[in-house]
C-alpha cells in the first residue's frame, strides 16, 4: 500500500515514552493517511516488545536490532521500508508534539524539499533549562561558523522531505547523533531548499547532556569539515 508520508520512530531504551505516546502519535498518522516505521536500536528495556506488539497495527512497520547501531543507521534503516510520497522522523518523547506533522506536510506539499522543526526562528516556543539552551545555542553558532550554515537549527529531531531525496539521506554518513546536522550541512551544499517549522518544544526528564556527548559532535564538526575540504 502506497501511503500519503511515512513517519520513522527512531527508538532506543524509550519503553515509558512508547506506552504514553505511542497511540496518539498513530491515531495523528493514521488520520493523515500515514504509515510508522519503528526503528528499533538493539534496546534493553521493554522498547523491543513493545514494537513488536505495534507492528500488528495496520500500517505499522518494525526493524529491530539485536545490538545497537546509532540513531543515523537505525533511520537509515527504516527508510528502505518507506512507501510514501515524504518522509520524516521524530522523538517519541514528543519534544516536539505530533500536531507538527501536518504543519510540516503541508509545506512539503508546497514545495519546500526539506522541512525541519525549529527552536529558534520566529513563532517557536521553548521549554528548556539554561544550560542546554547554552549549550544548543552553541552549537548551532559552531555549525553556522565552521561550515557556513544559513539555518538556526541543526539537532532538532523533527525532520521531513520530499520522497525525491531518500538516496540523497541515505547517503548520509554519519550513523549516530550528528546525522541531523550533517543531512542538512550537506543538503545546503546542493542547495535543496529547507524550511525551518517553528515548533514547541518542551525538555523533558531524563535527558541529560554527559561531556562525551560534547566531546563527540566537537570530533564530528572537525572530522567531517577535514572530510569536506578533502575532498574539494
Amino acid at each position: 500500500m502506497h501511503y500519503k508520508f511515512s513517519l520513522i520512530l527512531p527508538i532506543y531504551n524509550e519503553c515509558y515514552y512508547l506506552r504514553r505516546n505511542f497511540k496518539a502519535v498513530y491515531n495523528e498518522v493514521t488520520k493523515l493517511g500515514g504509515e510508522i516505521i519503528i526503528a528499533e536500536d538493539g534496546s534493553t528495556d521493554c522498547s523491543k516488545e513493545l514494537s513488536k506488539k505495534f507492528s500488528a497495527l495496520d500500517g505499522v512497520k518494525v526493524i529491530s536490532k539485536k545490538e545497537r547501531q546509532g540513531r543515523g543507521r537505525a533511520i537509515k534503516s527504516a527508510l528502505k521500508l518507506a512507501d510514501s510520497n515524504a518522509v520524516g522522523y521524530m522523538d517519541i518523547d514528543l519534544a516536539v508534539s505530533h500536531r507538527f506533522i501536518k504543519k510540516a506536510l503541508e509545506k512539503i506539499s508546497e514545495g519546500e524539499k526539506i522541512v525541519i522543526g525549529s527552536r529558534y526562528v520566529n513563532g517557536s516556543k521553548v521549554k528548556r533549562g539554561a544550560t542546554r539552551t547554552y549549550l544548543s545555542n552553541s552549537y548551532n553558532t559552531l555549525i553556522r561558523l565552521v561550515f557556513g550554515s544559513k539555518l538556526r537549527d541543526h539537532q532538532c529531531g523533527f525532520k521531513f522531505w520530499d520522497y525525491s531525496l531518500n538516496n540523497f539521506v541515505s547517503k548520509v554518513n554519519d550513523n549516530h547523533w550528528f546525522f541531523d546536522s550533517e543531512l542538512l550541512i550537506l543538503a545546503q551544499k546542493k542547495k535543496i531548499r529547507i524550511y525551518e517549522l517553528p515548533v514547541e518544544w518542551i525538555e523533558h526528564k531524563g535527558t541529560k547532556i554527559r561531556w562525551s556527548d560534547i566531546f563527540y559532535f566537537i570530533y564530528k564538526i572537525i572530522s567531517f569539515k577535514l572530510e569536506l575540504l578533502l575532498d574539494r
